[in-house]
């Protein structure tokens, strides 16, 4: 049942499905304020797991970055965590973040100029947002459906030995 509370987080929400950016970055990071069981469960009650997935592939500023951050929170804590893993899911989660982890790193500068620290900085973005999308991947691989959807529906016959005997190959 609904929280009178809830309409601060429907609100949050609305902003974070907005066609502007400087709303949806400002409310990626007012999501990751929220911090207590019963707001991260409010959030996913009202919504936030796929706009969140959305602005996850936004490469330039903050918003991305933040969004992701937050998905690692929703879809690992508490009673909700379930609900968030399976909206993910939902949301095309695996493949954004798939895409994301299998980024290259920005070009590192040669040059020892004043740039080299605008490098260090968006190196250390990028390994922010590979890591961050590692964890949700993680997270969402807790599920069999998030385990099928990133790992595809058969292995090969050498990954699982059939007959259980270690792993050993068959004739060898």
């Amino acid at each position: 049942m609904p929280d009178d509370n809830d309409s601060v987080y429907r609100d949050l929400v609305g902003f974070l499905k907005s066609d502007r950016s400087d709303l949806r970055t400002k409310a990626a990071e007012a999501v990751l304020t929220v911090t207590d069981m019963d707001g991260i469960a409010a959030l996913v009650r009202c919504g936030a797991v796929p706009p969140l997935c959305r602005i996850a592939s936004d490469p330039t500023g903050t918003a991305g970055r933040d969004a992701i951050a937050s998905l690692v929170r929703l879809t690992s804590v508490g009673p909700s965590g379930s609900q968030s893993v399976e909206d993910a899911l939902d949301s095309g989660a695996v493949s954004r973040l798939t895409e994301i982890a299998l980024e290259s790193p920005p070009p590192s500068s040669s040059s020892p100029s004043s740039s080299s620290s605008t490098t260090d900085a968006e190196t250390e973005r990028w390994r922010e947002r590979v890591n961050s999308s590692l964890a949700v991947l993680a997270n969402v691989t807790r599920a069999e459906r998030g385990s099928v959807e990133f790992c595809g529906r058969s292995l090969p016959d050498e990954a699982v030995s059939a007959g259980g005997g270690g792993g050993e190959h068959e004739g060898g």
